[in-house]
């Protein structure tokens, strides 16, 4: 075999030709300033024949924009505490904006394996589904492709789906399955230096949880309506916008706006997604 690189090396030679080193592989490296919410499909199916309510095709999306892998086994996902608006007469808003500290988290779930272990090669995407299930013809959206699916097995009647892998729950409120609200949620990426950066604390409506503004990867805050506004979950240094679909059960979805060849990560929603007619995952 050597003598076979040797002679090859000199006929390249002989013909004025080098060979093309091979790439260096590089290292994986945090997802901070590199990961980001790419999609989010919150609103709930329209009405089809057979569902009018229908919401368990939700999805976030993440995409490594940048030119390093990055490390995203034990990232932490969640979304923040708070009404989303004025849904009914009379509510306030009760998430935890004013502490710039802190982001406050109602479900917590956990993309399973050390860091190393999983490794999202650039411009690579992953999709964390609801149900990783195909939901066509109740929905647009087949996720039976999904990296992961939040299964809820405490709840006893939450179904887990054989081709999709399952998130780690951490915290979980209660109900069957992980239903993020369809008025408005906010989803909240985090890379934990320790277990003891998620503190319990406790919230208008139970224990919920706390971790430091540092730890945050990306976020997207999402609210009921344009005039909405003084529900915001989210310090301004972590999303000093928001963004909104036109309403709920509309199959509509936000997707992060292009800058070139990059996504636009401005640490505003309002300015970085556009609302979509119907969600694309895995695009």
């Amino acid at each position: 075999m050597r003598a076979f690189h040797g002679v090859l090396a000199l006929v390249l030679a002989i013909a004025g030709c080098t060979p093309e080193p091979e790439p260096v592989p590089l290292d994986p490296v945090s997802p901070r300033g590199r990961l980001v919410v790419e999609e989010f499909y919150y609103a709930g199916a329209a009405e089809t024949v057979g569902a009018d309510h229908y919401f368990s095709d939700q999805f976030v999306e993440l995409r490594n924009d940048s030119a390093e892998p990055v490390m995203i086994g034990g990232l932490v996902l969640g979304d923040a505490s708070g009404a989303a608006g004025e849904i009914n007469p009379g509510m306030v808003p009760d998430g935890y904006a004013d502490d710039p500290d802190h982001v406050y988290l109602e479900n917590v779930w956990r993309i399973p394996g050390a860091p190393e272990d999983v490794i999202l090669e650039p411009g690579g995407s992953v999709v964390i589904a609801h149900d990783g299930t195909n939901h066509i013809p109740f929905s647009t959206v087949d996720l039976s492709g999904a990296d992961w699916e939040a299964f809820v097995e405490v709840s006893g009647a939450d179904e887990d789906h054989p081709t999709v892998d399952n998130l780690e729950s951490i915290h979980f409120t209660g109900g069957v399955d992980w239903l993020m609200t369809v008025f408005g949620p906010t989803i909240v990426v985090l890379e934990l230096d320790s277990e003891n950066d998620l503190e319990p604390f406790d919230g208008a409506w139970g224990e919920i949880r706390r971790a430091p503004v540092e730890a945050v990867v990306d976020a997207v805050e999402a609210l009921m309506d344009g005039d909405s506004g003084d529900f915001k979950r989210l310090p301004d240094s972590v999303d000093a916008g928001f963004v909104h679909v036109s309403d709920i059960y509309t199959g509509e979805s936000v997707r992060r706006r292009r800058d070139g060849d990059s996504l636009q990560d401005t640490d505003d929603s309002g300015a970085d997604f556009e609302v979509r007619s119907s969600p694309e995952p895995f695009e």
